[in-house]
């Protein structure tokens, strides 16, 4: 079978080829045209025959893998006082009936009744999925270039930063000391958060750093 010839757009005059000109080819006869330094090569390759959804669906601009770097970097960052805030003002908000008092039993009460139970360190699945929606939400509503990749960098340190509040939870601070390279710092984290369970919940609410600044 003779390889496609390109087309050309009678508006703009670039070439391109179709994704029927490379379905329309025999599996060997396809990846010989594909590979081969004679097939000539074009500006595109339309993949649909909507423009519309042809850029959508198949092509990023240049800048882009760069702003999702940059927007990634934003969310890494942002969990530091996304960790204070939610921990200090949702998780520890003031109870003021019985809907709340139902609310906070089951956002963190539990947690704090039973702070040995390392199965409910980390989120519920449908309550981290909440948070993220409500938080990706507004991401969204701000206005930012890349809303995934910002809540990707953010879910990447949050993470983190239930891995280190599994870790303060399941082992003491001595334990803790003894992990290389990380073990001091560990410890200081566990000795921080130890003291929000065990001797002052009103204070300390920061876990998987150790801040002078708000705590």
């Amino acid at each position: 079978m003779s390889p496609p010839v390109p087309r050309v757009d009678p508006v703009t005059g670039e070439k391109y080829y179709t994704s029927e000109d490379a379905m329309n080819l025999l599996p060997k006869d396809y990846e010989e045209w594909i590979y081969s330094n004679k097939t000539e090569h074009v500006d595109e390759v339309r993949l649909y025959a909507s423009k519309f959804w042809n850029i959508v669906l198949t092509k990023s601009p240049p800048f882009l893998p760069l702003t999702r770097f940059y927007c990634a970097c934003i969310g890494l960052v942002l969990w530091f006082p996304c960790e204070y805030l939610f921990h200090r003002f949702l998780f520890h908000l003031p109870v003021t009936g019985r809907n709340s008092q139902k609310f906070h039993l089951f956002l963190h009460g539990i947690h704090h009744l039973a702070p040995k139970d390392l199965w409910h360190v980390f989120s519920p699945v449908h309550e981290l999925g909440v948070q993220a929606l409500a938080v990706g939400l507004f991401f969204w509503l701000i206005g930012l270039p890349d809303p995934v990749a910002t809540m990707s960098g953010l879910l990447l340190n949050y993470m983190r930063y239930d891995s280190i509040h599994y870790c303060i939870h399941a082992y003491t601070p001595k334990q803790l000391s003894k992990i290389p390279f990380i073990g001091n710092y560990l410890k200081q984290c566990a000795i921080h958060h130890r003291t929000h369970h065990f001797v002052n919940p009103k204070k300390h609410f920061t876990i998987s750093s150790v801040s002078s600044l708000v705590d």
